[in-house]
């Protein structure tokens, strides 16, 4: 029971993480500015992001080593592709890491204005949200790391279900809380709009920088010396 509350904490913050996106807030910003039926719009944008997420976690779950290990029987051979996976992994983490640290002598520049769609087309709206969420290293990375915590707290199919559901309500709540505030509080529209302009004029490559070489030391422990490693590589 601790190892699941443990995860479910972690898959909050994992998707409050996955669902901080300046420029899909400059969108949602746009587009409740714009159109009559906030609530509704945004509620089909975050749709998109459930099954951008959604497709992530399953890309990401084939390359899991507990995926890929369940029907090996011999230890050695569970280790060495766990080792494997989880050493590519930090190998990947730190050098997206390190190429966003070169970045950051490069001026940001003014972001540009947020593409948002031209219609209130449920298709458009979902595209819309699904793109946002499957470009960009951070939302892939976050997404491998959920998958991984995921399956180490359980392999039953409805427990599993049951903590992406806390995942996806952390991913896309922010979006929703701030559409059913925008329609039941008109007075607090100026006051939204300034804080999520702040945001999404905000730099965020330190932060993502720092935590994916981060996650990519965690997943070069795990790899060397992770619960499987066998006893005489430990010394």
């Amino acid at each position: 029971m601790a190892a699941l509350i443990g995860a479910a904490v972690s898959l909050l913050g994992l998707g409050l993480v996955m669902g901080t996106s300046p420029t899909l807030y400059a969108i949602v910003m746009k587009m409740l500015s714009t159109t009559t039926r906030p609530v509704r719009t945004v509620a089909w944008i975050t749709v998109g992001v459930a099954i951008g997420t959604t497709v992530l976690l399953f890309v990401f779950r084939l390359v899991d080593p507990e995926t890929i290990t369940e029907l090996l029987e011999a230890r050695a051979e569970r280790f060495l592709i766990r080792r494997t996976v989880d050493l590519v992994a930090a190998g990947l983490f730190i050098a997206a890491g390190v190429w966003m640290l070169t970045r950051l002598r490069r001026p940001r520049g003014e972001p540009k204005p947020a593409a948002t769609p031209r219609t209130e087309a449920p298709p458009l709206l979902i595209a819309t949200g699904t793109l946002n969420a499957l470009i960009g290293v951070s939302g892939m990375a976050t997404m491998y790391i959920t998958g991984r915590v995921i399956a180490s707290a359980s392999r039953d199919l409805l427990v599993e279900a049951g903590l992406y559901a806390i995942f996806l309500v952390a991913v896309v709540g922010p979006y929703l809380l701030l559409a059913v505030l925008w329609a039941r509080y008109p007075g607090l529209g100026h006051r939204i709009r300034d804080v999520t302009d702040r945001f999404s004029h905000l730099d965020l490559r330190p932060l993502l920088a720092i935590a994916l070489i981060v996650a990519g030391v965690v997943f070069a422990v795990l790899g060397l010396l992770g619960p499987d490693t066998p006893d005489h590589l430990r010394r």
